[in-house]
């Protein structure tokens, strides 16, 4: 193989108008890596390729990436000497085998595989090395169009109308050394010159050695990291400045980071009548309507002082700070007058009102679907964990919310204040705090509510969700979820999977349960079994795809759900935790694959006794393991029968696991498929009674 001498600087860089808050990062990550592939692929190694990601700019670096792909020798393997070489002398196969690789026959050799089919024609050829510039222009347009977006969009007419893309791209450079990496895109042609920040920057050929310092030059932070960790700095010494705290919001720090390119943290402040708002309020408006950090006093109490980040290297910073003080003082002005007016009307008086709005097109309302959620927490209060008088109150009141002006204003207020209003209507702490927290969690890594009343109509609202939307047939697919269906099914397992506050229903149950409220209600529908089948499903595929997050392995949570005993999720989530020691055992994986060996003999077998004879036993093996599986049956049963089940699962186990010598033996003397079907009848009652008992804790054959 040829040796690589010859290295450049690697350079490219997209440049597009203002890409979405949290597209940008992915789009990246996901050319970094099509890039590395790439080359990676071609035997191509370039020194550590750098990213870099703006609203403005993707942007890759490499400091060294040579010029050439290293020649390489290929070895070809053509027909075997039987057919390449009949009667010792060259074939039809051979000559043509020769023609096709571009060679003559005297280029090959006979040689063997070792595969022990005897010697094949071979031969070593050098394939020379391509340009790297090339390669990468051929291949970047069908990266570009790849990219991960929520949506892609055509620009253009023309030619190139089918290259779509998340926003415009304005300007392409792509550089090997001094030459040009040669390709078009959107009916954009790459070239030398980049843009700098759209107020403050300038056009100009961007250095192909320091691409990140001739960036910051133009007043652009390409390096996201360095950014945010910019914004972070700035934030922390204005709110010191200030004598005040600032409101930790990761969510909004990467939202921010992602619209700037060049950040500038300057500190506001709104007028002091709104302190009377409800802590959120405030806070709500400040994140979702103007991207602006909140702040608490040294107190602990919300301060009126707040943070916006400006993507301009301001002459004013007052001025800019006025701006914001105006646009934030106005929308807390609507705020106080709803705050004002809402409490005319108790909740319990909007809940008339809910009958007149939508839950979804052929679902009928949401004041069906709080009728729903209300019997529901009713029928199944005990199982629940909850007061059932102030769990029914809480879900009946639990939507109410939605008809006052301050959600309608600000929708990201629902629940929270719903709490609000019903503390001063004089609703007990308990319903409050249930109508506060019940929209949580909102995705997989928030926390789950506090209040059992809230996890309680948490746990209806979801299912009944997907009930109704998956019998309209509005199942979720690869690239599709508009009606968030993934997130009730993670916040449902979630949930019924936590065991710090345990949730004594099945899956199946909560299923069922929220079925039935649909169908004894007939106000729009009635669910089928088939539909409750495939919410089933869809939940139990989102719990394994939700299994490390969970705290146990996949197959370990798959095994658990799949025993005989129909268990609460809390329950199959502590059996999943100890099973994941198990399987990783020496006991756990030969019991595991002696599961596996019993489930596909059953599996193939036909009318399989239930009753075992041992006066058929012919075989001392085979006596040994039903001796064994009887005290095994035995000693299980007094294992599970703790009054703590979480104790219970590793002595079970053990059992289990006790069974691994019987089952061996077994295996190396005992003939499953005898000849006498009666012997052969007892010795499969005997496997599919053993399988029971394990299937009792977990199918152990999905390890």
């Amino acid at each position: 193989m040829s040796k690589i001498t010859e290295l450049k600087p690697l350079l490219i860089e997209i440049g597009v108008e203002e890409i979405p808050a949290g597209v940008a990062p992915r789009m990246g990550a996901a050319l970094q890596e099509a890039l590395g592939k790439l080359l990676a692929d071609a035997n191509v190694a370039p020194e550590n390729i750098r990213l870099g990601v703006t609203p403005r700019r993707l942007l890759l670096h490499a400091a060294a990436c040579p010029l050439m792909q290293a020649d390489a020798e290929q070895t070809l393997w053509g027909p075997p000497e039987r057919v390449a070489f009949p009667d010792g002398k060259p074939g039809g196969a051979a000559f043509g085998f020769a023609k096709k690789s571009g060679l003559s026959l005297d280029a090959f050799e006979l040689a063997d595989k070792g595969d022990g089919k005897g010697r094949y024609m071979k031969t070593v050829r050098t394939v020379k090395g391509r340009a790297v510039a090339d390669m990468i222009a051929e291949a970047m347009p069908a990266i570009l169009r790849k990219l991960p977006s929520p949506k892609q969009m055509q620009w253009r007419d023309g030619e190139t109308r089918s290259d779509a893309f998340i926003r415009p791209i304005r300007w392409m450079v792509a550089r090997l050394g001094d030459a040009v990496i040669d390709f078009s895109f959107a009916d954009v042609t790459t070239g030398l010159i980049s843009r700098g920040h759209r107020m403050h920057g300038s056009e100009g050929e961007m250095d192909v050695l320091d691409p990140f310092g001739w960036l910051e030059g133009q007043f652009v932070y390409a390096d996201r990291e360095v950014r945010k960790a910019l914004i972070v700095e700035q934030l922390s010494q204005a709110a010191s400045a200030a004598g005040v705290t600032l409101l930790a919001d990761d969510d909004l720090l990467d939202e921010v980071t992602d619209l700037v390119e060049w950040p500038s943290a300057i500190a506001a402040r709104y007028d002091d009548d709104f302190l009377r708002l409800p802590a959120e309020v405030s806070r709500i408006e400040l994140k979702h309507h103007q991207r602006c950090f909140a702040a608490h006093d040294a107190d602990g109490n919300v301060s009126p002082v707040f943070f916006t980040v400006a993507n301009i290297k301001s002459k004013n910073p007052v001025a800019v700070a006025h701006g914001n003080e105006r646009v934030v003082n106005a929308r807390l002005a609507d705020a106080a007058f709803f705050f004002d007016r809402d409490p005319q009307q108790s909740l319990d008086d909007r809940v008339e009102k809910l009958s007149e709005i939508i839950f979804q097109d052929g679902l009928g309302m949401v004041g069906d679907q709080v009728r729903r959620m209300r019997a529901f927490v009713l029928d199944n209060a005990m199982a629940l964990g909850v007061d059932a008088n102030d769990a029914q109150r809480a879900a009946y009141l639990c939507k109410s919310d939605l008809t006052t002006g301050l959600v309608g204003e600000f929708p990201e207020l629902q629940g929270y204040m719903g709490g609000i209003y019903a503390s001063m209507d004089g609703e007990s702490e308990a319903v409050a705090e249930g109508l506060s927290q019940h929209y949580a969690p909102n995705g997989a890594d928030d926390a789950l509510p506090d209040s059992r009343i809230a996890r309680a109509i948490g746990v209806i609202e979801r299912a009944d969700k997907l009930l109704g939307y998956f019998h309209l047939g509005r199942i979720p697919t690869a690239s599709a979820d508009p009606f968030a269906l993934r997130r009730a099914a993670i916040g449902l397992i979630r949930l019924l999977s936590d065991t710090s506050n345990p949730i004594n229903m099945t899956l199946d149950q909560v299923i069922d349960e929220a079925a039935k409220q649909w169908n004894q209600q007939r106000v729009t529908i009635a669910i089928k079994d088939e539909t409750k089948a495939k919410v089933h499903a869809f939940v139990i595929e989102r719990l394994l795809g939700l299994s490390t997050s969970l705290g146990f392995s996949k197959t370990s949570i798959d095994a658990a759900v799949h025993s005989s005993e129909n268990r609460p999720l809390y329950r199959e989530a502590l059996i999943a935790r100890h099973v994941m020691g198990f399987e990783s055992s020496d006991e756990g994986k030969a019991i595991a694959a002696a599961n596996k060996r019993i489930a596909n003999i059953l599996k193939k077998a036909s009318d399989i006794p239930t009753a075992i004879d041992i006066a058929l036993f012919s075989e001392a093996a085979e006596r040994a393991l039903y001796d064994a599986l009887l005290q095994a049956e035995t000693d299980f049963k007094a294992a599970v029968s703790v009054a703590d089940f979480d104790s219970s699962i590793a002595p079970a186990l053990h059992v289990l696991a006790g069974l691994r010598q019987p089952v061996d033996t077994f295996f190396d003397d005992v003939m499953v498929m005898a000849e006498d079907s009666q012997v052969r009848g007892n010795r499969l009652a005997l496997l599919s009674r053993l399988r029971q008992l394990f299937l009792n804790l977990a199918d152990v054959s999905r390890l």
